[in-house]
């Protein structure tokens, strides 16, 4: 039943591990077009070079954002699931005997 329990928590953060890398690069694409175009805007330049700035700097701030919260939420599901598997002979000692 332990290895059940692993072989769930691995899957389950290799799930989450392929939804934060598909986030990671959809905030990379959109930071980079939202700097690369912020020429589109009509306005001053010293604001368009400010814009591009802000976008560049964002979108760095955003991938790491997106790296430290799966490192958190990974490390959760670690722990559940080793909380899983130190309950489960708890369980087992619990139910009545036949």
């Amino acid at each position: 039943m332990k290895n059940l329990i692993w072989i769930l928590t691995a899957a389950i953060i290799g799930l989450w591990s392929l939804l934060a890398w598909i986030t990671h690069g959809l905030v990379s694409v959109a930071g980079n077009l939202v700097a690369n175009n912020a020429d589109l805007l009509p306005a001053d330049p010293l604001l368009i070079e400010w814009a591009s700035w802000l976008a560049s700097a964002g979108t760095g701030v955003g991938e790491w954002l997106v790296i430290a919260v799966w490192a958190v939420v990974s490390l959760v599901l670690l722990a559940l699931g080793f909380v899983a598997t130190r309950l489960l002979p708890r369980f087992r000692q619990s139910l009545p005997a036949r």
